[in-house]
């Protein structure tokens, strides 16, 4: 069985910002889209968080990892790198990784 890390749509709020014009960007909520970990089909080391399940860049696919252990820790890394944390899926949905 593959696991592979994927982070569903959510909704959050971005905060009032105050251009240097005086000019004030109201506070709004946004939805982000859904999107997943994927690898680099020529250069294998580099990993790229792109929209689920058609990327915009073709040159890429699904990261799987065949061991839960090892996409926990590659979840844990993407975790450090972005401080998004996304959710392990299977071949039969998300994975309860509690």
């Amino acid at each position: 069985m593959k696991y592979y890390l994927r982070k569903e749509p959510f909704e959050h709020t971005i905060k009032e910002i105050v251009k240097t014009n005086g000019e004030v960007i109201p506070e709004r909520k946004v939805i982000a889209d859904d999107r997943a970990l994927y690898q680099a089909t020529d250069l294998y080391s580099r990993r790229y968080r792109d929209l689920y399940p058609i990327p915009q860049n073709k040159g890429v696919k699904v990261y799987t990892c065949e061991t839960l252990s090892h996409i926990m820790k590659e979840r844990e890394s993407l975790f450090n790198y972005c401080d998004e944390w996304f959710d392990v899926y299977n071949d039969n949905g998300k994975v309860d990784t509690q």
